[in-house]
């Protein structure tokens, strides 16, 4: 394609020359052939010289020889105009048929937006063999790339979204600038009711906006089958910083800046060392350099009780300028540094402070995209001292990434009841190597992962029966319990919900339990079941506080109705 391309370019640059040269010779060829004729003025040159180009040069009307230089303009001037209207032709029938191919593109992916975020997606989508189609402004930056189509116009619109093959699309990725459009565009999505299940993405930079969006999609009762879900950069990229450079050791961790990015990273620190189940007591070291560290590190472990139950926090209220004094003053250095500041300066400025004092310690620099440092950092003799020990992250990069981004509340949820499950077996004392299950999420069987997913997916309709709503979690002290008459009646519930689960997939009861037959003890009504049967629904149940206060949210009572 990049050859076709090329080719093209040499052809228009080449007739380009033709053109301008035909007006040269016709020029000089007319002076010359009108040489006899003193009323003939400049611009009457000029105007017989453009004529050439419609074949319609009045002086040449009258026959005879001509001069060299004219016989050559008078064809090579048609022929440029030749050219030019086969090229019009095929620039209007190609965008003609690029928004056909657009209307009726299916199973396509569709992105809206062509900023940074946009075009790390839709590289991210091809670099996959997936079909694309870009939805963007008549004055953006359109990538071209093949099998990459587009679309222009405003993405919030129905007819637009329709112009691009919405009905028939797979997935939808709003990443415009502003989180309202975003917003609108999956809404809009998840209201044209299309032939096939649609899922739509849409970026919210603001995370409290974004759990506040979250909580109203998961407390859905009946969720459609078309997927609808927030997602926030940041949140997302510290999964995928800390699954590539684990921290597995009982060594401090420096935290400059917190902002997004920084409480995310300590939530995902913390969440990630519980797991680890470390001996009794041990937590993670984490020292915190930021402006306003205390207040903002204590609102993060009041949202997230576990991170302070894992993790040894320090917090030293400080700005870039102050870092040298606060870092020097340190007792022992720390095993990573994590630059976390969203503002590119400050980040720059921070990591030249503090890599020079621990050069062995590697440090990690959040940039929002990779070539604002990254060509200094890799290749420049300006850190040639520090080789090795800054590392760029791009978070644009690095976080564009679809099966990143596909992972919707949901997808979160199962995670979190995962992880609830493997810290239960590592409390009974059970271990990886009589329990198959006891493995990361990442780690799990699809089918494994589907009965997570499906239990998460249920959240909304049982708190639903009982007057109760998800909500993002905050400042205020979680003091939420199901009452024992709700748990019995949620427990029926979640024991119906598994049973259609398994039956929909051909599991039937059977006196023991065989997973290659698909035979299960418990496939049974409630009323049959034992107690031991029973209390496992009830913990379930029981547990969803724990459970959704580890993904970040909480469960509020509705107010009851009074009536008129």
């Amino acid at each position: 394609m990049k050859e076709t391309t090329s080719i093209r370019s040499s052809i228009m640059v080449a007739f380009g020359g033709l053109a301008l040269l035909s007006l040269v010779l016709g020029y000089v060829g007319l002076r010359v052939h009108l040489a006899d004729e003193p009323q003939v003025s400049f611009l009457d040159l000029v105007y017989y010289d453009l004529q050439l180009f419609v074949i319609d040069s009045t002086p040449l009307g009258e026959g005879g020889p001509l001069p060299w230089p004219l016989e050559i303009a008078r064809f090579t001037a048609p022929a440029v105009t030749v050219y030019a209207l086969i090229e019009t032709v095929r620039l209007l029938l190609s965008s003609e048929f690029r928004r056909l191919r657009a209307r009726e593109s299916s199973r396509h992916a569709i992105v809206c937006g062509t900023g940074a975020l946009g075009q790390a997606v839709t590289q991210r989508l091809r670099e996959e063999g997936r079909k694309v189609v870009v939805i963007g402004s008549a004055g953006g930056d359109l990538p071209r790339a093949p099998g990459v189509l587009h679309v222009t116009g405003d993405a919030t619109d129905p007819l637009v979204l329709r112009a691009a093959g919405a009905g028939r699309a797979r997935t939808v990725y709003a990443c415009e600038d502003d989180a309202t459009v975003n917003v609108a565009i999956a809404a809009t999505v998840h209201g044209m009711d299309p032939a096939a299940p649609v899922a739509a993405y849409a970026h919210v930079p603001d995370p409290g906006l974004c759990a506040a969006l979250r909580a109203r999609r998961l407390g859905v009762v009946e969720p459609r089958d078309h997927r609808l879900d927030f997602f926030n950069l940041d949140e997302l990229v510290v999964r995928v910083l800390l699954a590539r450079d684990p921290v597995d050791q009982p060594r401090p961790v420096l935290l400059l800046g917190l902002e997004t990015f920084g409480a995310a990273l300590l939530v995902e620190l913390a969440r990630r060392w519980r797991l680890l189940a470390p001996p009794p007591g041990t937590r993670l070291p984490v020292r915190v350099i930021a402006p306003e560290a205390e207040p903002e590190v204590a609102a993060v472990c009041r949202t997230y009780p576990f991170v302070a139950e894992n993790c040894a926090l320090t917090c030293e209220n400080g700005g870039v300028d102050d870092l040298r004094e606060l870092l020097e003053a340190g007792k022992e250095p720390p095993q990573r540094v994590y630059v976390c500041y969203a503002d590119e300066h400050l980040a720059l400025t921070a990591a030249l402070t503090v890599a020079p004092l621990w050069t062995g310690a590697p440090v990690v620099v959040r940039v929002s995209r990779r070539r604002m440092f990254g060509e200094v950092f890799r290749d420049g003799r300006l850190m040639e001292d520090l080789a090795g020990s800054l590392q760029i992250f791009a978070v644009t990069e690095e976080a564009g990434k679809p099966d990143l981004i596909d992972e919707d509340v949901i997808e979160r949820i199962a995670r979190a009841i995962h992880d609830r499950y493997v810290l239960a077996c590592v409390q009974r004392g059970d271990t990886p190597g009589e329990n198959a299950s006891m493995v990361p999420y990442e780690e799990l069987s699809e089918a494994k992962k589907g009965q997570n997913r499906d239990q998460a997916a249920h959240i909304g309709a049982k708190l639903a029966a009982v007057g109760c709503v998800p909500a993002p979690s905050t400042a205020a002290p979680h003091t939420f319990a199901f009452t024992g008459e709700e748990v019995e009646r949620l427990a029926r519930m979640e024991h119906t919900r598994w049973m259609r689960y398994l039956t929909d997939r051909g599991w039937a009861h059977g006196p023991e339990r065989d997973d290659g037959g698909r035979r299960h003890p418990d496939l049974l009504d409630w009323e049959y079941l034992s107690e031991q049967a029973r209390d496992k629904d009830r913990e379930a149940v029981a547990q969803l506080p724990d459970i959704l206060q580890d993904a970040g949210f909480r469960i509020v009572r509705l107010p009851a109705s009074t009536g008129p």
